[in-house]
């Protein structure tokens, strides 16, 4: 009889389910890419690590932060235990485009493995963007990068009808994951900020900051514009233009 007691357990631990109720294994570890097309291309999202745990009210969890600005991407995710009670699935859009488009995944489960999506297909699949692409008349600099790279790098670009400049600077700790992002672009004009000011995404505290435009971290572009203005007698439009480009201030 106790053999067939243990050969039932081995059984069940094949087909992934655990013996001990308080016992949880899930898949461990974190991400972060760079690249361009992330809202249209899926990317790898594998992780070679497992925890385990024991204790009541346990989860397996995926978290997945999608930031694109046109001239770049990124992704960020997240794979671990977490003792948030209740399973979900969940995918948030909090800008559609044109312009920034900001978007997440969150998938929480309490079988062994269960967090185990390959791919930022499961985000993708749930995210429809804006067809709107109507060229406007500003422009804003567009720059995606590590917190404080953004002042080297920052460039012009034209935003789309009805978005303004936008820039403001990410903080995310929790889930294997600490770091920090700046992001400037072209955002809806009726958004003020870009996540919605939420402090959390799955287990990710989120802490989002607004970086003034007229900002020393962008002086030399504004700077280079009304001298360039000045000299060639444009400082008459030079101030509504501005008055677009740093709503902001």
């Amino acid at each position: 009889m106790g053999a067939c007691r243990i050969q039932y357990v081995l059984l069940l631990s094949l087909l992934g389910f655990s013996p001990c109720s308080d016992t949880l294994t899930c898949q461990d570890g974190s991400m972060m890419k760079f690249g361009k097309n992330f809202t249209k291309e899926a990317v790898e999202w594998r992780v070679d690590t497992t925890a385990i745990m024991h204790g009541n009210t346990l989860m397996c969890q995926e978290t997945l932060l999608l930031i694109d600005i046109g001239e770049k991407s990124v992704i960020m995710g997240s794979k671990g235990i977490s003792k948030v009670a209740g399973k979900s699935r969940d995918v948030k859009v909090y800008s559609t485009g044109p312009g920034i488009v900001a978007a997440s995944y969150v998938h929480f489960c309490d079988t062994n493995g269960c967090n185990r999506a390959n791919s930022t297909s499961v985000l993708l699949d749930s995210l429809s963007l804006s067809g709107h692409k109507e060229p406007g008349s500003i422009q804003c600099p567009a720059c995606l990068d590590f917190k404080g790279s953004c002042n080297l790098s920052a460039k012009l670009v034209f935003c789309p009808k009805d978005t303004k400049c936008y820039a403001g600077s990410l903080a995310l700790h929790g889930g294997s994951l600490s770091t920090y992002v700046d992001i400037v672009g072209c955002l809806n004009s009726s958004y003020q900020f870009l996540l919605s000011n939420q402090s959390t995404i799955g287990i990710i505290d989120v802490k989002e900051t607004l970086e003034p435009m007229s900002s020393n971290s962008f002086s030399h572009v504004l700077v280079l514009s009304s001298l360039l203005a000045w000299m060639f007698g444009l400082s008459p439009l030079l101030s509504p233009l501005f008055a677009e480009i740093c709503p902001l201030c």
